[in-house]
């Protein structure tokens, strides 16, 4: 079950940098054509807002797998050190549960804005409002690998 999680992971980091690099070059080919011929694209922002939010999504995802999402460290550095495995227990129960509420309340406003369409380029709005389940999915997925005894050895 780890090599799954790992692989899903490389697949998110694939994804962010391709998102990253696509997003460069719309907004590059903005600006170029905008000082340079004096014309712009009118899909370029749409584009990068969408490729903005999927990264947003993607990037937090793989920092609650490697928890290095912001979080108050205080509190885990002012315990003993035998209680630090629980709590960090805790920490993922809790972003288990957030998660899961994501991936619900995400899903219903997926569902809200089936068949709308974006104002420039007119692509399904779904794309971006996916956005949403998926981020709670992958947090709820991630979160729930943290409960599992080989946890501890995400962090080297």
């Amino acid at each position: 079950m780890r090599r799954y999680f790992d692989w899903l992971e490389r697949v998110l980091k694939f994804a962010a940098v391709t998102l990253v690099l696509l997003m460069l070059l719309a907004l590059a080919a903005q600006v170029f054509l905008r000082y340079v011929f004096g014309k712009s694209l009118s899909w370029s922002e749409e584009l990068a807002l969408l490729g903005f939010a999927w990264i947003i999504v993607i990037t937090t995802a793989i920092g609650v797998r490697r928890m290095t999402h912001a979080r108050m460290d205080l509190m885990l550095n002012v315990l003993p050190a035998s209680l630090h495995k629980w709590l960090e227990r805790l920490i993922a129960l809790l972003l288990l549960t957030l998660g899961l509420f994501i991936a619900y309340a995400g899903w219903g406003y997926f569902q809200e804005t089936r068949g709308s369409t974006s104002a420039a380029v007119g692509f399904p709005i779904e794309f971006l409002y996916a956005a949403a389940p998926a981020f709670g999915v992958l947090i709820a997925l991630f979160s729930f690998e943290r409960l599992m005894p080989w946890a501890e050895s995400l962090n080297e």
